[in-house]
């Protein structure tokens, strides 16, 4: 949604989903008028509890992908520190919240740098055990717990002489401190971090790839979650007045997952409706006295079989929904979310024309020139998986604007090159220099930062996302708005997005994919794929590209626009390693021709040299049989 600002006439976006966000605030607000049951404001104000954990918890599992089993943990510990600083230690209100929170956020932090390493169940399982010492804990340290017995006699909120009392007032505060960080949640997801996160989710190495630095985003976005639940805890702590270990054991760990999956994982509204649904099925089955547990797994387990991407998404892919956003599609069409006009028609779907000339006509200088430093220099480069030597000793340079093409068959060590120039594996021996500096030991993202750029074999598009999206991925690191800057929706943070979002549509321009800037992905041939990942990798401004195998999967027309579209970034003075089954556009292209068999240089020159190469024509490009007028293609 796009609103017009009178004053600046510049675009001020607005998430999304903040209108639906003041209809739940208004109708929160009113809902008190039509209560007169104290027992359902105590439910409402446990449902806005767990709502909060639960909010945490799905902004960790929606957008990295990691699920935790320890969220009742940092649940307890938010309403025994608060408990005991406030009571035991006689702290001001403020300050024991303070210590709370400022204690999960370190626990939490020393948890995540080791488990947020670990993937699938085993990450669930670290989470568990981190949940079960703490319950433990909560037991065995009776002088400061009470123990099993519980922890009595803890005040009620209050600031100065105002104390919350009733069930009524506490409604009023925790549904407005819900609403609000809910909000701010909001913001965090539509923004540049917030994209960062669902891409992480989706392709963690494509992310990477990408310069986002993927742990680090992990580990925030774990702690926040886990202040969320303290939060909670502090909350339901001084509302209830007496804490127990029972609360916080590990089955309200999964109860909160539980909601997260039945909801919508990555669902912020699929969350709040899940922690509805599930805090109050057991008080409207709670009458039909030893059936209530059979009927509450029937309907869980129904949710989960026939809506397994969870209700709120169930009911948005509706016929009727489905409508509502084809409509709003179509209004949207005419603007892209920068607020510049998307143009339509062939002038969109035109391809761009290269800066120089074709690459038919294009002379190379084959012959000695005078000496440039190279861009890229690999030095004895080896890596060895067990005991398969994928590269031995690859040494090769690439100049700035040139153009080194990588041939050999599968498994010579082509794109396990790349993944070492990327920073996804590392090699046993030897360096790598861009531009005179040792890339090697450095995570895939510094190296995206330092100025290299990839594409994949298999296309690495988000498919969950647009096509504007996409390519603002590549922009990441063009914007410096941290956590709280997304957070708050800062003046300078919804300029800096503005002005990301203008580059992505003159970069998507540029490549013929304007028109289509609000696309999903799918709807997208897999040429314009192709396109869109190497426009977005563009967008890092990398000095050095690793193209692998652009050219697969393309028919000879697409193939030919496609070698026009690169021969163009070579205007850019960025110098290209490409890795290419098809001979033609190797020769077409390339500068430089290097060799791999069995991971090691067999030959590297000139493509007429590399024609010319008699171990090359052996080995790979095929030689006459008897009977045969044929060549044996390239593997």
């Amino acid at each position: 949604m796009i609103r017009e600002s009178s004053e600046t006439h510049s675009p001020i976006i607005i998430p999304r989903e903040w209108r639906p966000l003041l209809l739940t605030a208004l109708f929160a607000g009113c809902l008190p008028f039509f209560i007169r049951n104290d027992y359902l404001f105590f439910l409402f104000n446990i449902i806005a509890i767990n709502a909060l954990v639960v909010l945490g918890l799905n902004l960790l599992i929606g957008s990295t992908g990691q699920v935790s089993l320890g969220h009742a943990a940092f649940f307890g510990l938010g309403a025994y520190l608060s408990a005991i600083a406030g009571t035991t230690w006689q702290w001001p209100l403020p300050c024991a919240l303070a210590f709370a929170l400022l204690f999960v956020a370190g626990t939490s932090f020393l948890l995540a740098l080791p488990t947020l390493r670990l993937e699938g169940h085993y990450l669930v399982m670290a989470t568990l055990g981190f949940n079960i010492i703490v319950d433990i804990l909560m037991v065995q340290m009776d002088g400061l717990t009470g123990g099993p017995s519980g922890f009595p006699g803890i005040p009620r909120l209050h600031l100065g002489s105002f104390v919350i009392r009733t069930d009524r007032e506490f409604y009023y505060f925790i549904w407005g401190l819900f609403l609000i960080l809910f909000g701010f949640t909001l913001n965090l997801t539509d923004s540049r971090l917030g994209r960062a996160l669902r891409a992480i989710h989706e392709k963690d190495l494509t992310a990477q790839s990408l310069g986002i630095p993927s742990f680090r985003y992990k580990v925030a976005t774990f702690v926040l979650s886990a202040i969320y639940a303290a939060l909670a805890g502090f909350c339901y702590a001084h509302y209830v007045t007496f804490i127990s270990p029972k609360t916080f054991d590990i089955f309200y760990s999964v109860q909160v997952v539980t909601m997260v999956a039945v909801g919508g994982m990555g669902s912020l509204w699929g969350g709040l409706a899940g922690t509805v649904l599930l805090t109050c099925l057991p008080e409207f089955l709670h009458n039909l006295e030893d059936l209530h547990v059979l009927f509450y797994g029937l309907i869980l387990m129904g949710v989960l079989v026939f809506c397994p991407e969870g209700l709120v998404p169930a009911v948005i892919s509706l016929p009727f929904f489905k409508k509502l956003r084809r409509r709003e599609k179509r209004s949207a069409d005419a603007v892209n979310e920068a607020g510049a006009p998307i143009p339509h028609g062939p002038e969109a779907r035109r391809p761009v024309a290269p800066t120089l000339a074709s690459p038919n006509a294009a002379v190379r200088d084959d012959g000695p020139g005078e000496p440039r430093a190279p861009l890229l220099s690999f030095r004895d480069v080896s890596v060895s998986f067990g005991g398969l030597q994928a590269l031995h000793e690859v040494s090769l340079d690439v100049q700035s604007g040139g153009i080194v093409a990588l041939i050999g068959p599968n498994g010579a060590g082509k794109t396990t090159l790349l993944n070492v120039t990327s920073g996804l594996i590392r090699p046993q021996k030897g360096a790598i220099l861009l531009e005179g500096k040792d890339i090697l030991g450095l995570a895939p993202f510094q190296v995206a930062a330092g100025g290299i750029g990839r594409t994949f074999q298999a296309v690495q598009a988000y498919q969950k996302l647009t096509v504007m999206e996409n390519v603002l991925l590549g922009y990441h690191l063009a914007s410096r708005s941290g956590f709280l800057s997304a957070y708050l929706h800062t003046p300078r943070e919804r300029r800096e997005e503005r002005d990301l979002r203008e580059k992505a549509f003159g970069l998507l321009d540029e490549f013929g994919l304007a028109g289509k800037a609000l696309w999903a992905v799918q709807r997208l041939s897999l040429f314009e794929q192709k396109l869109l990942e190497m426009a977005r990798t563009l967008a890092l401004s990398p000095s050095a590209l690793l193209l692998d195998e652009p050219a697969g999967g393309l028919n000879p027309r697409e193939s030919t626009l496609l070698v026009e579209r690169i021969f163009a970034l070579r205007g850019r003075g960025i110098g290209m390693i490409l890795v290419e089954h098809d001979m033609n556009v190797v020769m077409r292209l390339a500068d430089r021709v290097s060799v791999l068999q069995h991971g090691c240089l067999i030959a590297s020159g000139t493509p007429k040299e590399i024609q010319q190469d008699p171990k090359v024509v052996a080995a790979y490009l095929g030689v006459k049989k008897a009977g045969s007028g044929g060549r044996r293609s390239l593997a």
